[in-house]
């Protein structure tokens, strides 16, 4: 499949010959495909076996997905149509997929407004102008809170999926109808549809990249519902993020899996489902952004 000619280890001693042929493989691999590595690994299965590793890169980005939009849209009844075929991709993302939600208590977003909360709280500052300042914050923190709340009782609904088509066909028949935002919409459920039951999460393997390394940025970190593109947190949270992102020396990143305990005749590493999914949710906020105002 490779076309990796067999290491010639045979003048070597055992256990040398193992590490000198794991290393030629390794390097032979590289230069077939530089998005491949190779790795020894146990599991459940096998005491040991040579394994192909891919990755799938999502570019050091963050993939913060705004719920601020859905409130206006929950908030305008002519709009109805759209925030129902909306629901039904927001319920998508956070029954099937799990990305997780700053409404939740334990999310990484959470902790990040609770930090805002407590910086406000602890300002002592006399000035007219931080003080009006540190109001609108506040206003601003009660509004995101209370609507997250509601939002999530929302998007937890089951029948959000099971209507998923019939809110697409309703969409359709609106005066405002729009062809690149049922487009996406149409592709969230064809991604459901071909991957049911599939998370976010199936492709995280920690445990075979420098697993002993503590300090990780995770999924969960990186990927999630947030309040706002384009609020008065939007700055100060990026660079909490940033910050602490800057300590962090390994990603967890979606990771392919072949196992070569018997001989392989095609490449069978899939990332289908990352790929797409990544590329929808960047171009969902793209969308909705035009709905992200106060």
């Amino acid at each position: 499949m490779y076309e990796i000619p067999e290491p010639d280890v045979s003048a070597i001693d055992f256990p040398q010959n193992v590490t000198t042929a794991y290393m030629q493989v390794k390097e032979a691999l590289t230069q077939k495909d530089k998005t491949a590595d190779c790795i020894i690994m146990k599991d459940s299965s096998h005491n040991a076996t040579l394994a192909v590793l891919k990755r799938f890169d999502t570019g050091m980005c963050l993939y913060y997905i705004p719920l601020r939009p859905l409130w206006n849209l929950v908030q305008t009844a002519r709009q109805q149509p759209l925030t129902q075929m909306l629901l039904s991709v927001y319920a998508y993302l956070y029954q099937i997929a799990l990305v997780p939600c700053y409404a939740d208590a334990d999310s990484y977003m959470a902790y990040h407004y609770e930090t805002m909360q407590n910086w406000i709280d602890e300002a002592d500052d006399e000035d007219e102008e931080e003080n009006q300042y540190r109001e609108e914050q506040n206003k601003m923190l009660q509004t995101l809170n209370d609507a997250g709340n509601q939002l999530l009782t929302l998007i937890r609904d089951k029948s959000c999926l099971t209507n998923w088509e019939a809110n697409l066909q309703a969409y359709r028949e609106t005066e405002n109808w729009d062809l690149e935002t049922e487009s996406l919409a149409g592709q969230f459920l064809t991604l459901f549809r071909e991957y049911p039951t599939r998370t976010i999460f199936d492709n995280i393997h920690e445990e075979l990249v420098e697993p002993e390394e503590p300090d990780r940025i995770r999924m969960e970190q990186y990927l999630s519902f947030w309040w706002s593109n384009n609020d008065c947190f939007y700055d100060m949270i990026f660079d909490m993020v940033n910050n602490e992102f800057g300590e962090c020396g390994v990603t967890d990143e979606p990771l392919s899996i072949q196992l070569f305990d018997t001989p392989q005749v095609s490449v069978l590493n899939d990332l289908d489902f990352e790929k797409r999914l990544f590329d929808l949710i960047d171009k969902l906020c793209g969308i909705l952004n035009q709905y992200d105002h106060e």
